[in-house]
């Protein structure tokens, strides 16, 4: 059993170390446009059931009890991003545009299409010397068409409407892909830079419930006070973790010595 409750111990230094790692991550991320707050749960490992054994009379009080059980330590259960709470902070550019709503906007990765939050886009020149709409690491944003949205030359300032049609002057463009993700925490995978991929399951649909605002940025939804409290909760437990293993050892010792 000592052996188990060392490992139990560094289950739960683990699982400590993750959620400060996850609290850190979310405090760098305060005022990151369109940032999603990192989140996680934990439960039980794997609980034992022990029953005793047949003994002898004169040990029958070291028989274990019927029944009893015994925790095995702590894992994650559940990891991803929390995509509620965001809300929107005018601007002033016609380059940013927000999504009021559960919606993200579509564009194309380096190995499929990406969501994101974030749209302080950016005009990045192509190969052809055209420019197109696109995130500030230069991934295309996608119209509803599946094409990337190409500024005609000499054209005059974008405008773009709560349905996401794009327009330059009086001379219409395409339409901006606003997608909705059936329960976006369970089926998106970050994949840096607030962009985010389908996973397996996952399905995007066309947006019903969302709309474009121009000029405006999706906040952080990050609670700063909530993850103050969170840091002092998971040092706490680390500690105790590491104080459990540094007594384990140390009864170790001393049945050791006991038997020398």
């Amino acid at each position: 059993m000592a052996m188990q409750s060392l490992w139990t111990g560094l289950s739960g230094l683990q699982a400590s170390s993750g959620w400060l790692d996850r609290v850190g991550d979310n405090l760098a991320n305060l005022n990151t446009v369109g940032f999603a707050q990192d989140q996680g749960t934990f439960a039980d490992a794997l609980t034992m059931q022990l029953y005793g054994s047949a003994t002898d009379p004169t040990n029958a009080r070291r028989t274990t009890p019927p029944g009893w059980r015994g925790g095995t330590g702590v894992q994650s259960v559940s990891e991803g991003n929390d995509f509620d709470g965001m809300s929107a902070q005018q601007t002033g550019n016609s380059m940013d545009l927000a999504i009021q709503g559960p919606g993200f906007f579509e564009v194309q990765g380096p190995n499929g299409p990406l969501y994101t939050k974030a749209g302080n886009f950016i005009w990045s020149k192509r190969l052809d010397g055209q420019f197109q709409l696109a995130t500030p690491n230069g991934y295309p944003v996608l119209s509803t068409n599946g094409q990337p949205i190409i500024r005609p030359a000499n054209a005059a300032n974008m405008s773009v409407g709560p349905n996401g049609q794009v327009s330059f002057g009086n001379v219409k463009g395409p339409q901006l892909a606003i997608v909705e993700i059936g329960e976006p925490s369970s089926h998106l995978a970050a994949q840096g830079n607030n962009l985010y991929a389908l996973t397996a399951g996952g399905t995007a649909r066309p947006a019903q419930q969302s709309t474009v605002e121009q000029g405006y940025l999706a906040t952080s939804n990050v609670d700063e006070t909530q993850m103050f409290a969170d840091m002092m909760e998971a040092q706490q437990n680390y500690q105790l973790n590491a104080q459990s293993i540094s007594i384990t050892n140390q009864m170790m010792g001393v049945a050791n010595s006991i038997r020398s």
